[in-house]
């Protein structure tokens, strides 16, 4: 018996990705788009003219052919002229950023922080089958693995590549923290997950996206870390969290300036302490992911 078809996938889609398929199409789409930047203007339209004159077609009967193949999902007919849908922005932008490509390696980077698996600091960051990858020298457990596009990796040395990818790591934390996911925009889902290694047990939070099934997970320490009294405790003792990258944050669970206390995981009930020049803030953490500081009490 044959499977059933995956009802994921309905005629209309396969009919849009079948109307990319041709190499006349793609030009049509990125000579809207050349146009775009040139004129640095938003939402550019262009007449049939002076879409069909920017394009190599033979005949305006062909052109027209591969146009109207492209309406509707791709490009938007108006009174005005011709424009890119936000579904044919995408595919001009996948194409001009080399997503299709292969990301070139590099050689190891060292970078700060610790290991949370054996306390080592020697961490250093690599590339490994496409992937961003920062790992222990001393144990050669991976602590932080996430897509490396090769945009990301052009006109940028090594090191630059690292830092950039620090940056990326938080503005995906700031879209999930609130339920936004950074590729689709959807829903995000939340949950609490428990990692036992050598009788410690660590927490993180999966971010997972209800429409494209994006995930990332993030330790529990960064959801208060992130909160604005936190954020305001760590600068007033200079420590920017937008400047710490993931692998370095690492660092303040393992020497314990950052601690985790977790009641319970259903609901979730949780304090996490921060401790800087011998200064104490406490937050709580709720079932609905809330952040709340627990005021100081004097004795």
């Amino acid at each position: 018996m044959s499977p059933a078809p995956d009802p994921q996938i309905d005629d209309e889609i396969v009919d849009a990705l079948s109307s990319l398929g041709n190499r006349s199409r793609l030009e049509i789409l990125l000579a809207l788009a050349d146009a775009q930047w040139e004129r640095q203007e938003q939402w550019l339209t262009m007449s049939f003219t002076e879409l069909y004159d920017a394009v190599d077609i033979a005949s305006t009967s062909q052109f027209s052919y591969h146009l109207e193949q492209l309406l509707g999902w791709f490009i938007a007919e108006t009174p005005e002229g011709y424009r890119l849908t936000y579904g044919g922005d995408k595919i001009v932008r996948t194409i001009c950023s080399g997503l299709y490509e292969s990301t070139p390696a590099f050689d190891d980077v060292a970078v700060g922080g610790c290991c949370v698996f054996c306390g080592g600091d020697s961490l250093v960051a690599t590339v490994d089958e496409e992937r961003f990858v920062v790992r222990c020298r001393d144990c050669e457990t991976p602590l932080l693995v996430d897509h490396l596009p090769r945009s990301q990796t052009r006109n940028r040395s090594p090191q630059a590549v690292v830092d950039s990818v620090g940056y990326r790591i938080w503005s995906t934390y700031t879209l999930v923290r609130g339920d936004v996911c950074p590729e689709c925009y959807g829903v995000v889902d939340t949950a609490v997950d428990a990692h036992d290694h050598d009788d410690v047990t660590a927490y993180t939070l999966a971010h997972t996206c209800r429409e494209c099934r994006f995930m990332v997970h993030m330790p529990l320490e960064v959801t208060a870390a992130f909160h604005p009294a936190a954020v305001g405790f760590l600068w007033g003792h200079g420590i920017s969290m937008l400047e710490t990258p993931l692998w370095e944050f690492f660092e303040f669970i393992v020497t314990e300036t950052i601690t985790t206390d977790v009641a319970s995981t259903a609901p979730l009930e949780a304090v996490v302490e921060i401790t800087v020049d011998d200064e104490t803030l406490r937050l709580a953490i709720d079932d609905s992911f809330r952040v709340t500081p627990i005021p100081t009490v004097d004795y």
